[in-house]
């Protein structure tokens, strides 16, 4: 794969380290005195940054297999500094002239680094992550003129992003619900849940999610501003002409520009699902949480925690002790007791009896669909600009009068056009209009719709060779 060959083969070696996790840290802390010090460390800084960061603790440092012998009786803060240059994670780069040595991050090796510090502080890669960010994108887009399909481009990156980082947190719930159940006493439960769930996910995320950083804030405008965005025909056009002038065909363009915008919105309805599916489970995390501090407080003297104990103690013992628990059991159970065998939980009075047949109910007929929700259908699916649907019917009309009976439906596509016609004659700018609304239904080319007969407006102002 092209660009593998940049990493030096020693440079995996790291990874088979006995001393790997130590060599991660150190790297780690090196490079950020490197950020703060314009890219530029020397070697005995970067001796002294190691040597003060691992003067509180204690580290046990293996022999490597590759390792010369002489270089175990160097001080652990330059034996660190020396096997991450052997390692190639860090670049060696002689100052002649001012008679020093500096140290340099390759920039394959900071890729790796970046991706060692998310491991370790997953909130780093989110911290920039908002849903204002999103928001602003596509404001940008929408009231600047001068504005390029870039700020699109950035908001469907940024939605691609927030929902990675919402997924994220959905699957780390599954941690918090492990390790709440292995915890033994009231006062874990209590250091569980305020320490780790409130500190790491209410406070760092959940709480941004229902007040600054709300979703439902957004979402209305967010939307709106998308259909400006789709239905704006001359934008569109101008952003097409600029992909063609990029080196692209006439097609690709539009299909580029149509593709962006459904993932825009596909990406905002699938953020709305992943933020209701964590709200449900931080609603059920609470529960389980009440329930776990109940149940410590009163496992000694309910039923309930009484029978968890048993079913406990027998998963931890042998077979021989299990069957010691068994007969202990039977001898304590009690079968003759009133509330076992009485009448009440024996017996339970039927109502009536019922006949098969009334029993079935009748499946509701199924009604067809108005022609509201084949519009939003088609405009979930396709989408046709404002000068498609006007060709279509003023191509067809004869003398200014164009009768539905008369298209011949030969597909899908002219039947959508039917149906966002209607849709757009309603309003004032059309070029046409129709006479009767209330028309009787007909059916051809397997399509039923009414018998609509389309006229042209008589007023009607021409401007940029177009018809308003």
């Amino acid at each position: 794969m092209k660009g593998w060959e940049k990493i030096p083969e020693q440079f995996w070696g790291l990874f088979h380290s006995r001393n790997r996790y130590i060599y991660m840290e150190a790297v780690i802390v090196i490079r950020q005195e490197y950020l703060y010090n314009d890219y530029f460390l020397s070697r005995d800084t970067c001796i002294q940054i190691l040597k003060d960061h691992f003067s509180g603790e204690k580290i046990l440092m293996l022999p490597d297999d590759d390792e010369e012998e002489t270089s175990l009786y160097e001080p652990d803060s330059t034996r660190i500094l020396n096997r991450l240059v052997n390692f190639a994670w860090l670049k060696r780069v002689d100052d002649h002239s001012g008679l020093t040595v500096n140290i340099t991050i390759p920039d394959y090796a900071a890729v790796f680094i970046d991706a060692l510090e998310k491991v370790l502080n997953p909130e780093l890669e989110d911290a920039d992550i908002f849903i204002q960010n999103v928001y602003a994108n596509i404001y940008s887009f929408c009231h600047d003129p001068r504005a390029g399909i870039e700020l699109l481009r950035t908001a469907q990156v940024n939605i691609l992003r927030l929902n990675k980082a919402l997924q994220d947190m959905l699957h780390n719930m599954d941690d918090f619900f492990n390790r709440l159940l292995q915890t033994e006493s009231y006062g874990e439960v209590l250091a569980e849940h305020l320490d780790g769930y409130v500190e790491s996910i209410v406070k760092g995320k959940y709480h941004l999610l229902k007040t600054d950083d709300n979703f439902y804030r957004y979402k209305t405008d967010v939307q709106k501003l998308l259909r400006e965005i789709a239905e704006d025909d001359e934008r569109l056009e101008g952003l097409k002409r600029r992909l063609v002038s990029q080196g692209r065909s006439s097609e690709e363009a539009e299909e580029e520009l149509t593709t962006l915008l459904d993932r825009i919105e596909q990406g905002f309805s699938n953020m709305e699902k992943r933020i209701a599916n964590i709200d449900a489970e931080h609603n059920r995390y609470v529960r389980v949480t009440v329930s776990r501090l109940s149940y410590l407080l009163s496992s000694d003297r309910s039923m309930k925690g009484l029978v968890v104990d048993l079913l406990n103690r027998l998963s931890r013992a042998g077979d021989a002790e299990q069957e010691e628990i068994f007969a202990d059991v039977a001898g304590s159970i009690r079968l003759g007791t009133r509330r076992v065998l009485s009448k009440e939980l024996l017996y339970r009075r039927r109502g009536p009896n019922r006949v098969f047949e009334e029993t079935i109910e009748e499946p509701e007929p199924e009604e067809d669909l108005t022609a509201e929700d084949v519009l939003r259908l088609n405009r979930s699916r396709k989408r046709y600009s404002r000068r498609q649907v006007e060709s279509f019917i003023l191509d067809r009309m004869e003398d200014g009068v164009l009768h539905a009976d008369s298209l011949a439906m030969d597909g899908e596509e002219d039947f959508d056009l039917l149906v966002l016609a209607c849709d757009y004659a309603s309003q004032k700018s059309c070029p046409f209009a129709i006479e009767d609304r209330d028309a009787p239904m007909m059916e051809k080319g397997g399509y039923r719709y009414p018998q609509l007969v389309f006229r042209r407006k008589k007023q009607t102002r021409e401007k940029g060779g177009r018809s308003q």
